[in-house]
């Protein structure tokens, strides 16, 4: 494990993020009923490079992988946790839907990765909670994410959430650290 120490590494963190949340701005933007996850990964795709960035899920096999992961986007539509493939068999979005958008960065060697989940139109009362139960999570993570701490109290505060509305926790998936690679500790 490295740390980013150099101011060098700390701009290119910094624009590497930048990047992250305008292809992440633009992909919630343009999900709405009738447009295609092959439409969504095509605009994200488009939008790093244009910013001088890479695609960083893009041909990236984690360890333990069959195969590298075929597309710049994971695109998870309802009840998919996480890593839905949009290119290979391209689905149409439509209202009620919730979508799990996340993606990549690699700007000057330095790794970002962030997802968001948007509903496409009006969605049903438990998809609604659903959402409501991820923002306060999130809050509780971020509220814990102070110098001292540990990424187990950013777990443990976002996992408290979850469980108070009642939602199952993904084990096997924890988080991650960023920066040199995709997949940090």
């Amino acid at each position: 494990m490295a740390i980013i120490e150099d101011k060098k590494h700390i701009v290119a963190l910094k624009k590497s993020g930048k990047i992250l949340a305008s292809t992440l701005l633009l992909l919630k933007k343009m999900t709405k009923e009738g447009v295609s996850t092959l439409e969504l990964e095509n605009a994200a795709r488009e939008k790093i490079v244009s910013e001088g960035a890479r695609p960083a899920f893009l041909n990236y096999t984690p360890s333990g992988a069959r195969r590298a992961f075929p597309a710049a986007t994971c695109i998870s539509i309802n009840n998919e946790v996480v890593h839905g493939i949009p290119n290979e068999k391209p689905r149409i979005l439509k209202t009620g839907d919730i979508v799990s958008l996340d993606t990549g960065v690699c700007f000057d060697g330095i790794y970002t990765d962030a997802a968001i989940t948007v509903p496409v139109g009006k969605v049903d009362a438990k998809a609604e909670r659903l959402l409501e139960a991820t923002k306060e999570a999130l809050e509780a993570g971020i509220k814990v994410a102070r110098i001292g701490n540990r990424t187990g109290d950013i777990g443990a505060a976002v996992e408290a959430v979850a469980r108070k509305y009642k939602f199952a926790i993904a084990d096997d998936l924890g988080g991650h650290g960023l920066g040199f690679s995709p997949h940090d500790d």
